[in-house]
């Protein structure tokens, strides 16, 4: 499962990125708005820091289907091939998705909330799809179970299309999501780190350290091999 960060912060993601297996970076036009003074040279500066390998992600802000493409082509070719232009699924979005796909543009359909609209956006040609996790929760809906019918309708049908759950508030909702066959969450910096924390993981090690120090001091393990 891939595990992407939701940020656009650089700090963070500098912070997250030497400990943690991250496949990428999502943004969209509200944490932009929030974390960059730059748009330019911020999204620059995360690519620089994921490399050409990992999946960075920005969203379109055009709402015609001529405007997205536009925009993502001018982004793909500044920000790398391994770039994916997030359009939301509208009609004109779903048109300027398989437009995308004709010109070899790379896509995630975000803000979906059923699971006709993932079908939809993988028959347009989607790489991607976000189902919105806590925002569906929040409706008295079920994020997770959401995620697992995109996941089984696109095995049904044989979609290529990823589902790559997004929305998240806590530890549960992301396990949900996972144990329902997602195929990657996009989660904040603080949430990510979060979720190698366990209370009795650091007791353990607690109970490691005073039990070799109390037989072997402070020798580490390499200093007692001959």
């Amino acid at each position: 499962m891939q595990i992407l960060l939701d940020t656009a912060n650089v700090n963070q993601i500098k912070s997250v990125l030497p400990y943690f297996p991250i496949d990428g970076v999502t943004t969209n036009p509200s944490i932009l708005s929030r974390e960059a003074e730059d748009v330019n040279d911020t999204l620059r500066e995360i690519r620089s820091l994921l490399g050409p390998d990992r999946m960075l992600f920005a969203q379109a802000t055009a709402h015609d289907s001529a405007g997205i493409v536009a925009q993502a082509e001018k982004m793909t070719a500044e920000l790398g091939p391994n770039f994916y232009t997030k359009i939301p699924v509208t009609m004109q979005g779903l048109r300027a998705v398989a437009m995308c796909k004709e010109r070899g543009l790379k896509t995630l359909v975000t803000a979906i909330f059923t699971p006709m609209q993932a079908l939809l956006a993988a028959k347009a040609g989607a790489d991607y799809v976000a189902p919105y996790v806590d925002r569906l929760d929040n409706i008295t809906s079920d994020g997770a179970n959401v995620v697992g019918e995109i996941v089984d309708l696109y095995n049904q049908y044989g979609y290529e299309t990823k589902v790559l759950a997004a929305s998240f508030k806590n530890i549960q909702q992301v396990y949900n999501a996972a144990s329902c066959g997602a195929h990657g969450v996009t989660v904040t910096a603080p949430l990510c780190e979060k979720l190698i924390f366990h209370p009795y993981t650091d007791r353990s090690l607690e109970d490691f350290d005073i039990d070799w120090r109390s037989r072997f001091g402070e020798k580490g393990i390499d200093q007692l091999l001959k």
